[in-house]
């Protein structure tokens, strides 16, 4: 996103914008896949020469479930979107993608889930134990560390 300087008032500017999901760079080898274009809501301000940009910024997602691996419809949003660009006198524009991208990659969850029940798969055969319990055999544990597992807390 360029920001034309001559065309801040002094005052500041709102101004609405949409950039592509794809500046975010992320793909599904990241666990995420961008749904949609990434909107901007910011407030724009040249005081003492430095460009100060706020607002809020959000792009919906397909993310991966950290318990079941599948996908499902989330929003990644930064509310608190904050920078500034110092040294602006004489410059005619300022891109502020990279800023963009950086606020919405940190935004990212560290763990996304599809729901807090997510049951996840069964660590023997794989089965997605949200769709119901797996029918293998669990392993039974012997010995003094397997006698802690039947413990009721």
């Amino acid at each position: 996103m360029i920001i034309n300087i001559a065309s801040i008032p002094e005052q500041g500017i709102k101004f609405k914008a949409e950039e592509p999901g794809e500046i975010t760079g992320l793909g599904e080898a990241d666990g995420f896949r961008i749904a949609g274009p990434v909107s901007c809501n910011l407030y724009a301000q040249v005081v003492d020469g430095v460009l100060v940009v706020r607002g809020k910024l959000s792009v919906p997602v397909e993310a991966r479930c950290a318990r079941c691996t599948q996908f499902f419809s989330t929003t990644v949003t930064d509310s608190g979107f904050l920078r500034d660009f110092p040294g602006v006198e004489g410059v005619e524009e300022v891109d502020i993608t990279e800023d963009i991208r950086e606020a919405l990659v940190l935004s990212l969850p560290h763990s996304p889930l599809c729901d807090e029940g997510c049951k996840g798969l069964c660590v023997h055969c794989g089965k997605d134990l949200n769709d119901g319990p797996c029918g293998c055999r669990r392993m039974e544990e012997s010995g003094s560390w397997g006698a802690l597992n039947s413990l009721k807390l």
